[in-house]
């Protein structure tokens, strides 16, 4: 059985750049909108129930639990 050269990779990523490209675009497309909508989200969750904005909570707490 033939294993697959340097060069044969290379000649497969080259004959198939565009697809992978726009695969790539595609998917940080998608992964821009995840991102967008948790942060909708969280801002949204926290105006509701009256919380702090999520950039203090992911701040740490300079007090001890009591």
């Amino acid at each position: 059985m033939k294993t697959n050269s340097d060069a044969d990779l290379a000649w497969a990523y080259i004959k198939g750049q565009k697809a992978i490209e726009a695969f790539d675009r595609r998917e940080a497309g998608a992964q821009l909108r995840c991102v967008t909508v948790g942060r909708e989200l969280e801002r949204r969750r926290a105006k509701r129930f009256g919380e702090s904005a999520p950039e203090v909570i992911d701040g740490e707490f300079s007090e001890a639990a009591e």
